[in-house]
């Protein structure tokens, strides 16, 4: 049976404190448009990869094996709206060259074993909102939320009870 899996960098507990705060202040601008994300569910996804058979997964899991981490900051500081997904997300006008080089290692690696292939550029985001239709008027301006990538996640999404799950399979890193 096959899983959906992807790549993700876990947040610190302060960082999704701090993404909850700006959850809270949005929701009166959004003006009832969207469901809040769960904060179980924050995480910067580095590569998508889609279903994975159980083979798939071990030989993904030797390939990474000897993942190196990098150490880096960013701040997520500015929100975006993207209509087409229906999501509004704080993301980063910064990204990392070193965070940017693992997503493409990680991306490239998915394509090369036929995984899903994402074809928009690497842009660092964390989904605040889904569902949002129709948003007509612009964002606020946001206090920046830092975050420090220390680790990633081979994370598995599962339909639970309450709705989409992510669950870490494999960690790497501190």
């Amino acid at each position: 049976m096959a899983e959906r899996l992807f790549f993700s960098v876990p947040l610190s507990r302060i960082s999704q404190l701090e993404l909850i705060r700006l959850q809270a202040q949005l929701s009166s601008d959004l003006g009832g448009h969207g469901r809040v994300v769960p904060a179980a569910n924050f995480h910067l996804t580095l590569a998508f990869l889609g279903n994975v058979t159980q083979q798939q997964k071990t030989q993904l899991l030797a390939r990474w094996a000897e993942m190196t981490v990098p150490e880096v900051s960013l701040e997520l500081n500015r929100l975006a709206y993207w209509p087409r997904a229906g999501v509004v997300c704080a993301t980063t006008n910064r990204t990392p060259m070193a965070l940017a080089d693992l997503a493409h290692a990680l991306r490239r690696d998915a394509a090369e074993h036929g995984f899903h292939q994402s074809h928009a550029p690497f842009r660092p985001h964390i989904t605040l909102f889904r569902g949002v239709g129709g948003l007509k008027e612009e964002l606020p301006e946001i206090k920046p939320v830092p975050m420090t990538v220390q680790e990633v996640d081979l994370m598995v999404s599962v339909m639970g009870p309450k709705g989409v799950e992510y669950h870490s399979v494999k960690r790497w890193g501190r």
